[in-house]
């Protein structure tokens, strides 16, 4: 389990992390210039943050009031920069040896290269240097030399940004296979959202130097907090309305003239609130089974985006007549979009489930 409570203060730049993760695949999402990286430099005692406390399964490996500040080779923590940083006038084996524990015995250290060239299936380049190296190998170096010394965290850093997109898919699957066996917290540093997705159970979404939530990534992705969550995960109809009384003494929220129903949530009043909803949650309906959905909304498109497997659709709730303003986004799947022959001024109807709409805290 990693626990950090950090602060670190630079000219013009102020990190306050406050993250827990155990045992599992954890994403720390956001920007560029967000504070990520800079988390992860202060989890390997790389740099040292101002105040705060830092602890490994219990152990206490950085405590600015009690002046601890372990050096990184005891703080059990390996870590896969972004650009890999191999030794360039080393062998594989040279670059895993040099991971190892100082004082090791030559014949267990002999084992643990070899022990971890096979489970990274580079035997067959074990006397290559870098330079001789496919970006996948050398993604898989950086990570045995990360792993050789079994730590008890693992940090990746952006792993995957300096590969071209065609490999990335089948190296993100490689990658979750080599760690499967790993007993530890992984801690994955980045900018992509779907890959977050992909690789962890838990999603924290940082900006300007704050965590501003952690969570699940179904509740972090469906469920953002505040405003500034919702736009760094892509939630992007945020609707502006207003929270009202219905006539059975529960709540509506009244946008462009219609009364929406939001399933688990209440208001914390009357009045003007913010609400969210993703583009691939709002459903097209079909116009004769309209009035057995909820939130029913009639619009017209009035932009669309192909993207090759599913089409953006920029929805006008009124007349449509002006095709610079939009008031939904919508993500369709292409058979759908032939399937309803939906063009450009088509006129539709649309639901936004209740339990899809989500309600959203002031930022802070």
């Amino acid at each position: 389990m990693l626990e950090l409570v950090v602060d670190r203060r630079l000219k013009g730049f102020r990190l306050q992390s406050q993250l827990t993760v155990g045992d599992e695949i954890a994403a720390l999402c956001g920007p560029s210039g967000a504070g990520k990286s800079l988390t992860l430099l202060a989890i390997a005692g790389l740099i040292r943050p101002t105040s705060g406390t830092i602890r490994i399964n219990g152990r206490t490996v950085f405590d600015s009031e009690a002046r601890i500040d372990l050096p990184p080779h005891r703080r059990r923590v390996g870590l896969v920069f972004q650009e890999y940083a191999l030794f360039p006038h080393k062998t594989v084996t040279g670059n895993l040896s040099y991971a190892l524990p100082r004082g090791m015995r030559e014949g267990e250290a002999a084992g643990r290269v070899e022990e971890m060239l096979h489970l990274l299936r580079l035997e067959a380049v074990a006397n290559h240097y870098p330079h001789q190296l496919s970006g996948g190998q050398r993604q898989r170096v950086a990570l045995g030399r990360a792993l050789i010394g079994r730590p008890e965290v693992l940090l990746l850093d952006e792993p995957f940004s300096a590969l071209d997109l065609g490999v990335r898919e089948t190296l993100r699957q490689e990658l979750l296979e080599v760690l499967a066996d790993y007993r530890g917290t992984i801690l994955l540093v980045t900018h992509n959202l779907q890959e977050a997705y992909l690789m962890a159970s838990k999603i924290a979404i940082i900006d300007a130097g704050k965590i501003l939530q952690v969570g699940s990534r179904e509740e972090v992705l469906h469920r953002p907090r505040t405003r500034r969550v919702a736009e760094h995960t892509a939630a992007k109809n945020i609707l502006r309305g207003v929270a009202v009384r219905d006539a059975s003494g529960g709540w509506d929220i009244v946008w462009r003239g219609h009364h929406l129903r939001v399933d688990g949530q209440v208001p914390v009043g009357p009045g003007e609130v913010e609400l969210c909803i993703r583009p691939e949650d709002i459903r097209l309906v079909w116009p004769e089974k309209a009035a057995a959905r909820a939130n029913v909304l009639r619009g017209r498109i009035v932009r669309e985006l192909e993207r090759g497997l599913d089409y953006v659709l920029y929805v006008a709730i009124g007349d449509g007549s002006d095709p610079k303003k939009y008031d939904l986004e919508i993500q369709v799947p292409d058979h759908l979009h032939h399937l309803m022959a939906l063009y450009v001024g088509k006129e539709i109807f649309l639901s936004l489930p209740p339990d899809r709409l989500h309600l959203l805290a002031p930022d802070e």
